[in-house]
């Protein structure tokens, strides 16, 4: 329904030009802002005090270093930003996207500063976005290629993607991908949409807590009220207001 034109508010952009956009916009840096160029050694986010830049915390969100990186990433921005399109403004898919590319940036430099070494891609917003789209429809099965069990929950996949980013991240193995950035991404996606104060499907916080406390996760719902009984008399014609209550 959201496709059609009637069902959408009046605005200069919608969502879908906006995620649309996004994507233009990293396949436009990634032709005219080449690995080897001077361009790109300025707006990469760099982890060493002397080529740290403060713009490079939002610049190095639209980089990315091989096509192959680039394919990955858009694919991930496309698959889950569509889950978005119905929920999100404009606007917040902008503030959404922001956010997972400098929470993941943040992070990483949080556990790398001063270790020789350069961040970037839109990995982090990506990131964000998935646990977004996860938080608003936990129950909706994907299928993706990279993982042996098929279809998955969008919840299950995040609880599993996260737990293998955490490892990774501060494991000892040097695989040259920021993992510290994707768990940075799941942390900005989840308090941004915690934010906006939406009504939320699944809250994995929430969820972690309770486990741990020991309590269930869902709340005791009460019982809605019996619907109370009259006998009415009909009027045999027209249906009199009692009749109808």
């Amino acid at each position: 329904m959201y496709e059609q034109k009637y069902m959408r508010p009046e605005q200069m952009f919608n969502s879908v030009q906006v995620l649309w956009g996004l994507i233009a916009v990293n396949v436009l840096f990634y032709i005219l802002v080449p690995d080897s160029g001077r361009w790109f050694q300025e707006l990469v986010l760099w982890s060493v005090p002397e080529r740290f830049r403060i713009y490079q915390l939002l610049t190095s969100g639209v980089l990315h270093g091989s096509f192959g990186h680039l394919l990955f990433n858009m694919w991930g921005l496309y698959l889950f930003g569509k889950f978005l399109v119905p929920y999100l403004k404009p606007y917040q898919l902008l503030v959404l996207y922001a956010a997972g590319v400098l929470s993941g940036n943040l992070l990483y430099l949080a556990v790398n500063w001063g270790v020789p070494s350069m961040v970037l891609g839109a990995s982090g917003a990506v990131c964000a976005i998935m646990m977004a789209a996860a938080m608003l429809e936990p129950e909706r099965r994907i299928v993706l290629l990279i993982m042996p069990f098929n279809p998955l929950k969008m919840s299950t996949m995040i609880i599993c993607y996260t737990l293998l980013e955490f490892l990774l991240g501060f494991g000892a193995a040097n695989s040259g991908i920021a993992h510290l950035a994707h768990l940075g991404g799941f942390v900005g996606g989840y308090l941004v949409l915690k934010l906006m104060r939406r009504p939320l499907a699944w809250d994995p916080w929430r969820m972690l807590s309770s486990r741990l406390s020991g309590t269930s996760g869902a709340a005791k719902k009460t019982p809605p009220p019996k619907a109370r009984t009259e006998n009415v008399k009909t009027s045999g014609g027209r249906v009199t207001a009692a009749e109808l209550d």
